[in-house]
């Protein structure tokens, strides 16, 4: 803990938070206005009014991201209520995303996530290879609730939405040169082409990012001096060709590599140490923790027919890929003890096929047929003090779904939407432990394979009614599902042929969306209740993992999104989430006797804190010089934990924190097509856990936990060409 930073830092903040925040997600201000923009969303397949939405919904344009300086998926949970998301315990270049209390803690590629994550329509199945490294984004839309009825991937959490930008078919573009603490530099290039024959259109985006490691390896064993070094890349191609006034074509490439090392995990061993989960340490000594790298790229093709003023259908085909590997210490200490290999390679394809009908006698309909099809091998040895554990597992998946939704206005005031999902998805898996150390308790796993097919139907109705101008009210239930499957970590051939059933969540939202004061204040509430049953959990059992359904439970909560604009130049944004999640029935049993326990009281809720919340201003002025802009925002999250078990949740639990973050620009200054920004996150260097893993001693027995921690304060500046 570097004490001597922090006093500056907290001058520097201060100083910026009198100017501070740009407002919560694409609220983007324009100087001297009468009131909030209207928000437009693609969230349900065609463009609304983001607050004529029966859904709770948060939206970042490319605005937003940029002066809020978000260049992480982590960075959408400051902004977002009830969303929580981390790296994955040892790693940096995948996420763990949860939503309303669900979320897929184990990052193995055998397991569905509960958040649908969609680039450009393209469901992507593996949080991993840095998701915003895809260059060009025009919005996020963050979807919160279950959304099978208008989305490719039945999901029980939400989906988070990313549209990048189609060409403009004008000849511009932008140059950022950014350099920052850390010897952090940032070049980002992107132009657009002129349009070509009235008809063909280009755009290409490239991002190269680079930072030393935060924190000293100690170790004169390992091949790295730094963790958490980070070393990108990222190129996106776009091509837009207009055929008609009724048909397009649009064909985006994108790819990331990323050879980053790992983050420091930090040891605490219980009764031996204090358990200050605010401590965190500048240097350690960890000679397995080598690379952290990841490889992804995408195609896609989406071709829009316009058949009539009423029936629009879509097309979208996409092929993407996944190569992965890390090599990581999961012993704490300078020795050979518990290291980790995993080689993942991955390769998904898609086809959804979309038919959007509108305002036919009141009636608007949206259809959709999808099909997805995924493969990953997987090559995860460990490497111990007496030997080398080789371990192999790999899944196919084939998913199969039809969809539809429907709105029929019973009145000018009040709407009726429902939709129905059908869903089957076929999975075959193998596995293979092909070497013994029983004295171990490493026991040979011949080659094994299994397979199984679940099925779904499920079902979305709404009720929206519109109590005032500009004030809506809705009521909502829902139903998501997340497939079952096997599992890749299985100690035993007995446990890796059994698989897990469906997870299932009933959810009930009532939401209201108002504007007040001339479009100036914008308040939304949602306020929901879900009911899961056989939900899926993995408990971490120190090499391998165990998963089981072991019960229901039942999560309500609360959400206030809040936009004032409080002068024609100062405008403030607030959220906050509540979550009150509650086991009925968590019942675990024993991997090798069976025998139940019943944890019903003690288990946690994995990345589910209570209380959540952000607050920030955002001020924007012209000036002789320039467009002068600066915000602040400054965010709590509570305690919570990264396991539902204990002693494992107890050992690696997430202490409550505060985060401030602060930026400054001056755009087009003195009239010139250069701008510039200064900017900083976490600025008065609060020390937190993001996440761990439990840490056991020779006899297999938890002990403590190795835990990681969230970024230190750092801070930049960035000079921007226009075009």
């Amino acid at each position: 803990m570097n004490i001597n930073k922090k006093p500056l830092n907290a001058a520097i903040a201060l100083a910026l938070i009198s100017m501070a925040n740009s407002t919560l997600a694409a609220q983007e201000q324009s100087t001297k206005k009468e009131g909030l923009e209207v928000i437009q969303v693609t969230a349900q397949k065609r463009v609304q009014n983001l607050q004529e939405l029966p859904t709770a919904v948060t939206v970042f344009n490319a605005q937003a991201l940029a002066d809020k300086g978000i260049t992480d998926v982590e960075d959408l949970s400051v902004y977002t209520p009830n969303m929580q998301i981390s790296e994955t315990p040892g790693g940096s270049t995948g996420a763990t995303i949860a939503i309303r209390g669900s979320v897929t803690i184990n990052p193995a590629v055998t397991w569905e996530p509960t958040t649908g994550v969609y680039i450009d329509g393209v469901f992507v199945s593996k949080n991993v290879g840095g998701l915003f490294d895809v260059a060009a984004i025009e919005r996020v839309e963050v979807l919160r609730g279950p959304q099978g009825t208008l989305y490719g991937k039945n999901t029980i959490g939400g989906a988070l939405n990313i549209v990048t930008r189609k060409p403009s078919g004008e000849f511009t573009g932008e140059v950022r040169v950014g350099a920052g603490n850390y010897g952090m530099t940032d070049v980002y290039v992107t132009a657009d082409s002129a349009q070509i024959n009235d008809k063909l259109s280009f755009n290409f985006t490239a991002n190269k990012k680079q930072r030393d490691g935060f924190y000293d390896n100690l170790s004169t064993s390992s091949d790295i001096d730094k963790f958490k070094e980070l070393d990108s890349t990222s190129l996106r191609f776009g091509a837009l060709y207009e055929h008609s006034d009724n048909l397009e074509f649009y064909y985006t490439y994108d790819s990331s590599n990323k050879k980053n090392t790992p983050p420091l995990g930090q040891v605490y061993i219980a009764g031996a140490m204090p358990e200050d989960t605010k401590d965190r340490q500048e240097s350690a000594a960890l000679d397995g923790a080598i690379f952290d790298r990841s490889k992804s790229s995408g195609h896609a093709l989406t071709v829009t027919w316009q058949q009539s003023n009423n029936l629009t259908i879509k097309s979208i085909t996409a092929l993407r890929e996944i190569d992965y590997d890390d090599g990581n210490d999961y012993d704490g200490a300078d020795f050979l003890g518990f290291h980790t290999y995993r080689h993942v390679e991955h390769e998904q394809v898609s086809q959804e096929l979309q038919f959007i009908i509108g305002d036919i006698d009141n009636l608007t309909y949206v259809a959709g047929l999808f099909y997805f099809k995924e493969e990953s091998d997987v090559n995860n040895p460990y490497v111990l003090g007496f030997g080398t554990v080789n371990n192999y597992y790999g899944v196919e998946s084939t998913s199969v779904a039809a969809y539809g939704n429907v709105e029929y206005r019973l009145s000018d005031k009040l709407m009726l939407a429902g939709g129905l999902r059908w869903t089957t998805e076929e999975k075959s898996f193998y596995i293979e432990h092909p070497d013994d150390f029983s004295f171990a308790y490493f026991f040979p796993l011949p080659y094994t394979t299994a397979g199984d097919t679940w099925n779904n139907t499920s079902a979305m109705a709404s009720l929206n009614y519109e109590l005032a101008d500009n004030i809506h009210s809705y009521v909502k239930v829902s139903q998501g599902w997340k497939a079952g499957g096997f599992n890749g970590e299985a100690a035993t051939q007995a446990l890796a042929v059994k698989p897990y059933a469906p997870e299932e969540v009933i959810a009930y939202e009532w939401g209201l969306k108002s504007r007040w004061l001339d479009q100036r204040i914008q308040a939304n509430i949602a306020v929901f209740y879900n009911d899961i049953t056989n939900m899926q959990m993995s408990e971490y059992l120190g090499a391998y993992s165990d998963i089981q359904n072991v019960g229901s439970a039942k999560v309500a909560g609360l959400e206030f999104e809040l936009v004032a604009a409080l002068t024609d130049d100062l405008t403030l944004n607030f959220n906050y989430g509540l979550l009150d999640p509650k086991y009925d029935k968590f019942i675990t049993y024993d991997v090798y006797t069976g025998v139940a326990n019943d944890v019903t009281d003690s288990a946690e809720f994995p990345y589910s804190p209570k209380n959540k919340w952000s607050l920030g201003l955002n001020y924007i002025s012209e000036t002789a010089l320039g467009e002068f802009s600066a915000g602040a925002d400054y965010s709590f999250v509570d305690d919570h934990f990264a396991f539902h078990n204990q002693p494992s949740a107890q050992y690696t639990r997430i202490e409550k924190y505060n985060l401030l973050n602060a930026r400054v620009s001056l755009k087009r200054i003195a009239g010139s097509d250069f701008s510039a920004s200064i900017w900083g996150k976490n600025m008065t260097d609060e020390e937190y856990r993001i996440n761990g893993v439990p840490l056991g001693d020779s006899s297999g027995v938890f002990i403590g936990g190795l835990n990681y921690y969230g970024d230190p304060v750092t801070y930049g500046a960035e000079i921007t060409y226009s075009f």
